[in-house]
């Protein structure tokens, strides 16, 4: 799943969102061919975690990493919950909680804020931390799973700070990760998708319903009217159907 986020300056010099929008592909393998042929023209940031099919992307130039924190978190989560006793995986978590009591303090804050306070508060917080992983990594066992979760966060470093200097850049990819979660819980009732050509048309279903969401409409209604009556409207003004432009007709 892709989700869009963020926002640009407009003419007054303030903040306008993009559309939110949820773009699901359908394929039979995660090979890393997929999300390089699908973002062959774009160029920007790509917040993601450190799965290697998008390495090539990376490469390019074009494509900006823009690591998860809640990715680089779960490592010490995990470690966390299955010891009895509080020890350094806990301490790391609590390095991250502070990042996150930041995140909360400017979440409604438009983005040039953001970006100010991140670099004020954020920034200084993370190379401390950064200077703690690095003190107690010589004294963890190489292949042991605290060593594991420190080498995440050190081998991800810059694209894990990325977002202190863009302030339309969020922390984590929270966001898609809830977008993936019927895909998850579904395929447990249905299983498979029967063909190629049936997966190609759930990733369209997952992909209107899914923007629906993000925009606050509800997708039942959305999907009667716009079916309704998608044979009567201009093919060149198919745009204003979609769920962010979407209006239901007067007295529909």
């Amino acid at each position: 799943a892709y989700i869009s986020a963020g926002a640009n300056r407009n003419h007054d010099g303030g903040w306008v969102a993009y559309p939110k929008a949820a773009l699901y592909e359908f394929t039979t393998d995660r090979r890393g061919e997929h999300p390089s042929n699908f973002l062959a023209r774009y160029r920007g940031y790509l917040q993601a975690d450190d799965y290697a099919g998008y390495h090539a992307l990376y490469r390019s130039r074009r494509v900006l990493h823009v690591a998860c924190w809640t990715h680089a978190r779960r490592g010490f989560f995990e470690i966390d919950r299955a010891a009895k006793t509080p020890g350094l995986a806990r301490q790391a978590l609590a390095w991250i909680s502070k990042l996150y009591e930041i995140e909360r303090d400017i979440r409604d804050h438009p983005p040039d804020q953001k970006r100010s306070v991140r670099q004020a508060r954020t920034r200084p917080l993370l190379r401390q931390f950064r200077h703690w992983l690095s003190g107690i990594e010589p004294e963890l066992l190489p292949r042991g799973p605290m060593a594991k979760a420190v080498r995440y966060v050190l081998s991800n470093w810059r694209a894990l700070m990325r977002f202190t200097r863009v302030g339309i850049l969020a922390a984590d990819t929270n966001l898609v990760e809830r977008a993936m979660r019927p895909v998850a819980v579904g395929r447990k009732a249905w299983l498979y998708a029967g063909s190629g050509r049936g997966g190609h048309a759930a990733a369209t279903a997952f992909s209107l319903i899914e923007t629906c969401k993000l925009n606050g409409v509800d997708p039942y209604a959305y999907l009667k009217d716009v079916l309704a009556r998608i044979r009567g409207h201009r093919t060149d003004r198919l745009a204003e159907l979609l769920p962010f432009n979407w209006r239901p007709l007067a007295g529909g």
